[in-house]
């Protein structure tokens, strides 16, 4: 028997040069994005002034791979979608809506909501019972204060069966949380620092899993000096 991995390998050569393309003609917006209000103000103000993450490995680039071929699924079997890929804003704060949904079949109707849509491996999909994550939480709140909505739903699709699990929250649960980490972000983008790491969830303090490990353990005066602020 002789295993053959050229098919293999060009796929994952493809996929790093898709990204390193992407890397190069990424543009920063200046503004915070929705999906970096539960990362670190260290990270969300690195990556607004435009210095790049740590390269993601073959191995993640393929799970984002797939977690977009999951989404793009579950957004073909939802049922009421109004719009997809909504661009929003609110207080500065921007954002792409994954699905804008009617309620009005649903088990609960609430009337139109933002929907944000994640890919979980099987083995997570067992633990979320207890619900959303908070940084998805934040996340689909934004859009729906951007929107102006009451509620807003996070759906989790296991990756390996497609199951599903909707969760739906009150906007009015993560505003408060929302507006503070907004107004903290640009008044110290306003400032010209970049501040030392303080992780804002447990999973952050890992380097394995840092946005930028290279700046994990700077004190204020190497930040400056590493950055020539």
């Amino acid at each position: 028997m002789i295993v053959d991995t050229y098919i293999d390998n060009q796929i994952g050569f493809k996929f790093i040069e898709s990204n390193n393309k992407e890397r190069e003609n990424h543009k920063s917006s200046g503004k915070l994005s929705a999906g970096m209000l539960g990362k670190p103000l260290q990270w969300q103000i690195l990556k607004t002034i435009g210095v790049a993450t740590k390269e993601f490995d073959e191995y993640t680039l393929r799970k984002f791979y797939r977690g977009k071929q999951i989404e793009n699924w579950l957004i073909n079997e939802m049922p009421n979608i109004i719009e997809t890929n909504k661009f929003v804003e609110y207080k500065d704060c921007i954002g792409y809506v994954d699905a804008v949904v009617d309620t009005k079949d649903y088990n609960i109707k609430i009337g139109v909501i933002p929907h944000e849509i994640k890919s979980v491996a099987n083995a997570k999909f067992k633990r979320i019972n207890g619900g959303a994550d908070r940084s998805h939480k934040l996340q689909a709140g934004l859009y729906a204060l951007a929107m102006d909505t009451k509620h807003f739903a996070i759906d989790y699709v296991a990756s390996d069966d497609l199951r599903v699990k909707t969760f739906i929250y009150e906007t009015a649960e993560v505003k408060n949380e929302i507006d503070l980490i907004i107004k903290t972000f640009y008044e110290t983008l306003k400032l010209g620092i970049v501040p030392v790491f303080q992780a804002t969830e447990k999973w952050q303090e890992n380097p394995k899993y840092s946005d930028y490990p290279e700046f994990a353990e700077l004190a204020q005066e190497e930040i400056n000096n590493k950055l020539k602020l």
